[in-house]
């Protein structure tokens, strides 16, 4: 690869025709080189040997050849990145240490930078910003069947049924066993003894309520299962109440299933995370910063505002500040972390795990609000040779040599994922039948009604035992 780009360079200073009045063959640069992809590779070997390439030191050759002067690159050193983070300890070298004379690598300016370091006044590199942030897949069904309504619509329901259950059953009995109607309640009386037994020897009323409001009850759960039932009078006032039950049973059961099915063939995801604002609200993901980079400074040392509340977080789990390119993907490919940088880091990394497990688990937010960022060639501080860089900078841009490296020569590395990339769509139905996890809810209900059913059996059982070991004691 890199001989291939070597040639390119070559091939397209021809073409541009440069000329220079600058003649530095005797002056010599030595740049560090940093790992930060997708830009720039950097990969150790033993004894202190490594292999780099990338668009930073694609540029740093165009600026030798064009600027006439030889150059190198060196390794950071690892002791001052475990200190300081890859972009501090970066810097730190360039001012404290005499052989380097740069960084092969373009950087956003911040205030501390500027008071540290000289920077082209020309950028070489120019990008948005984007969180990088994990797909969080659809809601559990496995409640489902509570979603509709929400709580209380439910509590309303339930006195609903109680209102009825309870109306139903005085009715019932002011029907059947109100005194003036002697003939009514001597018939009735009879027959609830022959239904119910007398064995148990219990009062005759309680058998009578007890079993009115079971009847009642199931009535009414028929009406809203839409099993339906046979009402227990003709009278005109307990045809009104059923009526009106039938009526109100009709709204909700329909809206209810309604509102299943549409869940049901129609996929609803978890809230997605688009901003800061819906990160600081989220309670699924939580951020990772690089204390190193000018988003990673901004939050952390805002003081109000959403950027305090990210910080805050972050600071709460000190592990979620790291300086290190490889612990920032290590936590990413978690699925629980989002982290803003620049947005051709989080395409690459989007598409690399899209390589990785064939599935689109991470996507990119909307840009995020910050100004476009300008990223600038750093040198030592009252570097005499800054403004030939910052002119020569404006000629390889002219060229558009850069978009190229990064976009043709090294992102092509990373297999296109486009559909990690298509907004969402509303479907309307599924593609493939419903599954067994869209109807978990429905098995639940069931496996708790049979559970329930089992036990009260079994206490039943063991009621009857009771009662008859204490009539036999009697």
């Amino acid at each position: 690869m890199m001989s291939i780009t070597t040639l390119l360079i070559i091939l397209m200073m021809a073409v541009v025709g440069f000329s220079t009045d600058y003649d530095w063959s005797s002056k010599h640069f030595n740049y560090l080189v940093v790992h930060n992809p997708p830009f720039d590779f950097v990969f150790q070997g033993p004894n202190g040997s490594f292999t780099s390439y990338g668009t930073g030191q694609n540029i740093a050759k165009w600026l030798a050849a064009k600027l006439k002067y030889q150059y190198s690159f060196s390794l950071i050193n690892q002791t001052l990145i475990d200190k300081y983070g890859t972009y501090e300890a970066a810097f730190y070298q360039v001012v404290h240490d005499e052989d380097i004379d740069g960084i092969a690598q373009n950087f956003y300016l911040t205030m501390n930078r500027v008071q540290r370091l000289d920077y082209t006044t020309h950028p070489g590199w120019v990008d948005g910003f984007r969180l990088v942030v994990p797909r969080l897949g659809e809601e559990s069904r496995l409640f489902a069947f509570i979603g509709p309504f929400e709580p209380l619509v439910w509590l309303l329901i339930f006195i609903s049924v109680l209102v009825i259950v309870a109306l139903m059953t005085s009715f019932t009995i002011f029907y059947k066993h109100y005194p003036w109607n002697a003939s009514q309640v001597e018939k009735n009386k009879k027959n609830t003894e022959i239904d119910t037994s007398t064995v148990t020897k219990r009062p005759v009323s309680r058998n009578i309520l007890l079993h009115y409001l079971g009847s009642h009850l199931i009535y009414v759960i028929n009406i809203m299962t839409n099993q339906g039932g046979s009402e227990a009078f003709s009278y005109f006032s307990f045809r009104v109440l059923a009526g009106i039950w039938v009526l109100c049973a009709t709204v909700l059961v329909n809206s209810y299933t309604g509102i299943v099915i549409s869940s049901l063939t129609t996929p609803k995801t978890k809230p997605s995370v688009d901003s800061f604002e819906d990160l600081a609200a989220s309670s699924d993901t939580e951020i990772v910063l690089r204390h190193d980079t000018f988003i990673g400074e901004q939050i952390l040392q805002a003081t109000s505002g959403v950027f305090k509340v990210l910080g805050d977080r972050a600071r709460q789990n000190p592990e979620n500040i790291v300086g290190d390119v490889f612990k920032v993907t290590e936590k990413l490919e978690t699925g629980h972390y989002a982290f803003p940088f620049v947005q051709t880091f989080v395409v690459a990394f989007v598409s690399s795990q899209y390589k990785k497990d064939q599935q689109c688990r991470f996507k990119a937010s909307k840009p995020l609000p910050f100004s476009t960022g300008y990223y600038s060639w750093l040198f030592k501080k009252k570097s005499s040779y800054t403004d030939a860089h910052s002119r020569a900078l404006a000629n390889l841009w002219e060229t558009g040599l850069t978009n190229f490296w990064a976009y043709k020569v090294f992102l092509p590395s990373v297999p296109r994922a486009d559909q990690c990339f298509v907004k969402s769509t509303h479907r309307v139905s599924r593609i493939v039948p419903i599954q067994l996890s869209d109807l978990t809810s429905a098995f639940l209900i069931f496996g708790i009604g049979m559970g329930l059913a089992t036990l009260s059996f079994l206490l039943e059982v063991t009621i009857l035992k009771i009662s008859k070991v204490v009539v036999s004691l009697m």
